[in-house]
């Protein structure tokens, strides 16, 4: 379930590589790619920094949870964008938020 997880929140990102993954978490490409294809594991370490970049739980990304740990801000922020998105879109857009917001910290 966790490689489904990880390869779905993924995909959610727009222009969100592989490649790009494995830099943000400091591994080589082949090694987060064999997270999302179930061959490898990571240590609760690695899937610490996951969670925390897709801003989700452990439980969410172990598909015990279904909804993602957005703060009601962040919600709110997205619902204001359009208020007949659904929450798929929403969780879409919070995500493609925090993917900007990190690419930025990294160039400051």
């Amino acid at each position: 379930m966790f490689a489904q997880q990880l390869k779905k929140l993924r995909k959610k990102t727009p222009h969100l590589t592989q490649m790009d993954m494995a830099k943000e978490l400091g591994i080589a490409k082949t090694t987060y790619a064999s997270y999302e294809q179930g061959k490898r594991t990571p240590d609760i370490e690695m899937q610490n920094k996951i969670a925390d970049f897709f801003n989700v739980t452990l439980d969410y990304l172990h598909g015990r949870e279904q909804k993602s740990s957005f703060s009601t801000k962040q919600m709110t922020v997205a619902a204001h964008i359009d208020d007949e998105v659904t929450e798929e879109q929403m969780e879409d857009i919070l995500n493609y938020i925090d993917f900007i917001k990190q690419k930025h910290a990294k160039k400051d």
